[in-house]
C-alpha cells in the first residue's frame, strides 16, 4: 500500500505531538521524584532556568524554588507525590498543562500523615529540543491530616525507600533481591 506524501507528513506531526506529551509528562513525573528523593538537581532540570513558581506562600525563581522545596520536603520523614489526570495543549513550542496531584508526607515524629489534592498549572517551553516549565502555579484542591498505622506489618516497613541517591530506584541496572533480603 503506498502512502502519500500528505498521508505521511500527518503521521509525523501525530508522532511530533506524542513525542512532546511525553516529553512533557517525563518532566513532570520527574519534578516529583525529585522532591521524593530530595534530589536538587531532577528538580532543577523540570524548570527553564528563568522559570518562575508558585507554590502556597512561596513566589520565586528556579534556584530559589528549589531551596524552599528541599528544606520543606526534607522535613517529612517520607513524601510521596505522584500524578494522575493530565490535560496538555501544545502550540509550536509552548504547552500548557494541567496534572492531577496527589501527595502524603510522614510527618516528623512518624505518628500522622499530611495528605493533600491539587493541580499543578504549567506553561511550558521547548528550548534546544528539551522541554522544561518556564511558569508553575499550585492550585490547591484539598489538605487533611490522618494517623498513621503499622497496619501492613514489619515486614513492609523493612523496605522502605531512600531519600537520597542510595535508593533502588538509582541502581542500574537493578539487582534482583537476594533470598531474605529486603
Amino acid at each position: 500500500m503506498a502512502v502519500s506524501e500528505e498521508q505521511f507528513k500527518s503521521v509525523l506531526r501525530d508522532v511530533r505531538h506524542l513525542r512532546d506529551r511525553q516529553d512533557i509528562l517525563d518532566c513532570i513525573n520527574a519534578y516529583g521524584r525529585g522532591l521524593d528523593r530530595l534530589d536538587a538537581e531532577l528538580i532543577r532540570n523540570a524548570y527553564h532556568p528563568d522559570a518562575i513558581d508558585e507554590h502556597g506562600p512561596f513566589i520565586g525563581d528556579v534556584e530559589a524554588f528549589v531551596s524552599f522545596a528541599i528544606e520543606i520536603e526534607a522535613s517529612f520523614v517520607a513524601t510521596h507525590h505522584g500524578i494522575t489526570s493530565h490535560n496538555c495543549e501544545i502550540e509550536g513550542d509552548t504547552a500548557h498543562a494541567e496534572s492531577y496531584v496527589y501527595f502524603y508526607v510522614v510527618q516528623p515524629g512518624g505518628e500522622h500523615l499530611g495528605a493533600g489534592f491539587g493541580r499543578y498549572l504549567d506553561k511550558l517551553e521547548r528550548r534546544d529540543g528539551k522541554w522544561a516549565i518556564t511558569v508553575r502555579r499550585l492550585a490547591m484542591d484539598c489538605a487533611f491530616e490522618l494517623p498513621r498505622s503499622g497496619w501492613l506489618g514489619e515486614a513492609w516497613d523493612a523496605s522502605r525507600g531512600r531519600r537520597d541517591p542510595s535508593d533502588l530506584s538509582y541502581r542500574r541496572p537493578l539487582p534482583p533481591p537476594l533470598a531474605g533480603q529486603a
